[in-house]
């Protein structure tokens, strides 16, 4: 097993941030995004707003990787965020549903208030590559965490790109 943990402080208000979740995709640096649906949408009793979501991306595994399975031009990952919006704060999971008898991303990130009253994301993704060949399963779990932690910064352009645009149709909403 692998692990990467990754944590950014993101200069805005949890609830703005929270607002923005749920319009991650699509986005200039996300290119890889092909499709999101929602599957389901909820508000529970207790009053968090739970929302599950399928993810398509586009493959980017190394080339080795290509040539050893049969890989689909299209991936899919489960999503599942949670949001209290009493806190604020949002955990998110995921996790890949394409090639997982070879290697599972489990991932959780969390979104929380700093006492600057900015957002904290906090992210640790594991993966475990079942590969019967003990060897192939290390060097998939470390392309794998490779290739999570070159995406880490793509993934924080991104989401800082669609909070910006958020203060842009909050301002628009208001000239109106």
């Amino acid at each position: 097993m692998k692990s990467f943990v990754n944590e950014i402080t993101y200069n805005d208000p949890p609830i703005h941030t929270l607002i923005q979740l749920h319009k991650k995709y699509p986005n200039p640096y996300a290119t890889h995004v092909v499709s999101v649906d929602t599957v389901e949408r909820s508000l529970d009793p207790s009053g968090l707003i739970r929302t599950e979501r399928v993810i398509g991306v586009k493959q980017s595994a190394p080339g080795w990787i290509a040539k050893l399975f049969a890989l689909p031009p299209i991936a899919y990952v489960r999503e599942v965020v949670f949001i209290d919006p009493d806190a604020p704060s949002a955990t998110m999971m995921s996790m890949n549903l394409d090639l997982a008898q070879y290697v599972s991303c489990l991932e959780r990130i969390t979104y929380t208030p700093t006492e600057e009253g900015n957002t904290l994301f906090h992210q640790r993704a594991a993966l475990i590559s079942a590969f019967p060949t003990a060897m192939i399963a290390r060097r998939i779990e470390k392309a794998s965490v490779d290739r999570f932690r070159s995406n880490a910064d793509t993934g924080r352009k991104g989401f800082e790109w669609v909070l910006a645009q958020g203060y842009k149709r909050d301002s628009d909403r208001d000239a109106a």
